[in-house]
């Protein structure tokens, strides 16, 4: 990560959820990251398969999450050699950048697996077939309110570009000012 400028200390240290640019106006119109959202499963990660291969938090009815706290990279990818991490972040290529939403920790902590537990249930529960980023993926268990996102941004280039955005008080305006700088940007 370290490669990655500032996405790397913003990541550091949190509690995420990331998402497609152009995914971000259903969340606003929503309120919420929804569990089920109106997406097809063939525009989803890992579901082109169908429920059998749903990744884990999906297949417990969660929002997936990244927890960056305590997150080592170089001691990470030893004890999980195979994991794929690296393929959603800095983003997941094929989307050429992303939106990351600081999930608050406090104000979803009833509803938040954390990593560790997410992976104890994983193996308790036999779900072996199912998608996990063990060590690094936490799970909201339920639709995750608006209000439980703390800071947005827009990222692109390798994590190198950022740009802020209120989630909460939405501007509309603003937001597609980012998204025009952004497919300008990746145009090039």
């Amino acid at each position: 990560m370290g490669n990655m400028g500032e996405l790397h200390s913003r990541l550091h240290g949190g509690l995420w959820h990331t998402t497609r640019p152009d995914r971000l106006m259903s969340i606003v119109e929503a309120q919420a990251i929804l569990v089920e959202p109106d997406i097809h499963d063939r525009d989803r990660s890992n579901t082109a398969h169908g429920p059998k291969n749903y990744p884990i938090s999906r297949t417990i009815g969660g929002i997936s999450l990244f927890d960056f706290d305590g997150f080592h990279p170089e001691s990470y990818e030893k004890q999980f050699p195979v994991s794929s991490w690296h393929f959603f972040v800095p983003y997941v290529r094929s989307w050429q950048g992303a939106v990351w939403l600081e999930i608050e920790r406090d104000v979803v902590r009833e509803q938040l697996l954390s990593p560790e537990a997410l992976l104890q249930k994983w193996k308790k529960e036999g779900l072996h077939g199912r998608n996990i980023l063990p060590g690094l993926e936490a799970a909201h268990v339920g639709d995750l309110p608006i209000t439980a996102i703390g800071s947005a941004f827009l990222a692109w280039d390798d994590g190198r570009e950022l740009r802020e955005f209120n989630i909460r008080d939405f501007d509309y305006e603003l937001y597609n000012e980012r998204l025009r700088e952004w497919q300008e940007a990746v145009r090039e």
